[in-house]
């Protein structure tokens, strides 16, 4: 038998760079790869992220992970504030580990998850019409968000390898 009572709550995660109290409505973008992390929702099949709204006074980071573990089963790293939807929900930038990669989706979510997900995906939003999201008009924003992310870590990609170069090259022998 599966278990069905949730684990204890992880503790928020939040990148340190970025710990900076935002409160309100949060959710996750989360990229793997050249992928999006989303869940499908049960009863209409679109997508969405991860999201939802603050208990008492919970920062919004702590908002965008509590969901996420809710909704995923996973322990993210809540870093950046990408931007702010229409309605007034922060998006931030999540990082997951473990050595994910998007061919391990789709995956059901945990037993003891939000019932109302039906599976997590990993996509390409650009390949994505606007009707096949539950909130058609923050397509735009998840894009921007999505790019936004890729190019940080290929900036910190570049960087860790310039770092990597001038290691070697004062080690070498002259």
């Amino acid at each position: 038998m599966g278990c069905t009572k949730p684990p204890p709550a992880p503790t928020c995660r939040i990148a340190q760079a970025f710990n900076t109290d935002y409160v309100g409505a949060a959710g996750c973008l989360i990229r793997v790869q050249n992928t999006l992390l989303v869940i499908t929702h049960r009863s209409t099949g679109q997508y969405d992220l991860p999201n939802g709204d603050p208990i008492s006074d919970e920062s919004a980071q702590c908002t965008a992970h509590r969901h996420t573990w809710q909704q995923t089963g996973l322990n993210v790293e809540v870093d950046q504030l990408l931007g702010v939807n229409q309605s007034g929900m922060m998006l931030f930038s999540c990082k997951i580990s473990g050595g994910f990669t998007s061919e391990d989706g789709p995956l059901a979510p945990p037993s003891w998850t939000d019932k109302n997900i039906q599976a997590i995906e990993f996509i390409n939003p650009f390949d994505t019409r606007h009707d096949v999201w539950r909130q058609p008009n923050n397509l735009v924003i998840y894009r921007d968000g999505f790019v936004t992310v890729k190019d940080q870590q290929n900036s910190t990609i570049d960087k860790q390898s310039r770092r990597d170069t001038t290691s070697s090259q004062q080690k070498s022998p002259e």
